[in-house]
């Protein structure tokens, strides 16, 4: 009797840790135990030209493996969703937020047209204006 209780405890935990697990791995906000990806790392790992992201994803499309493209997007797209959590080095906020906000729009647009395997709707979602929020912010 005492076995099948802790038997029964342990698969339920595990269920339990199981359940929170997938939870943890679909939203697309830092945990506690991760933390808030800072401007650099967002900027290297995003948008380097040969490695980063948006070039994985172009070259993901290019070579059909919209599968890829997805999960490089998705990555974008949490980069996107947390560049404005960050202090920008120089500029004022109303500005900081208002870029911020519309790069988010965009690379959450790419990660829709990767969902829909729309080349022409991804195309136009990675043409981000780097150059205007550079000039006022970096």
């Amino acid at each position: 009797m005492f076995r099948k209780l802790i038997r029964a405890s342990l698969f339920a935990a595990f269920g339990m840790a199981a359940v929170l697990f997938a939870y943890g791995s679909v939203t697309a906000s830092p945990t506690a135990d991760e933390k808030l990806p800072d401007i650099s790392e967002i900027m290297k790992k995003g948008h380097n030209k040969t490695e980063g992201y948006v070039a994985k994803i172009n070259g993901a499309v290019k070579d059909g493996k919209w599968e890829d493209a997805q999960k490089y997007a998705k990555t974008l797209a949490f980069f996107g969703e947390n560049l404005g959590k960050n202090k920008p080095p120089k500029g004022d906020a109303a500005s900081w937020k208002k870029l911020t906000d519309k790069y988010a729009e965009s690379t959450k647009a790419a990660f829709k047209a990767t969902e829909d395997k729309d080349a022409k709707a991804l195309k136009a979602a990675l043409n981000i204006n780097c150059k205007a929020c550079h000039d006022a912010h970096r």
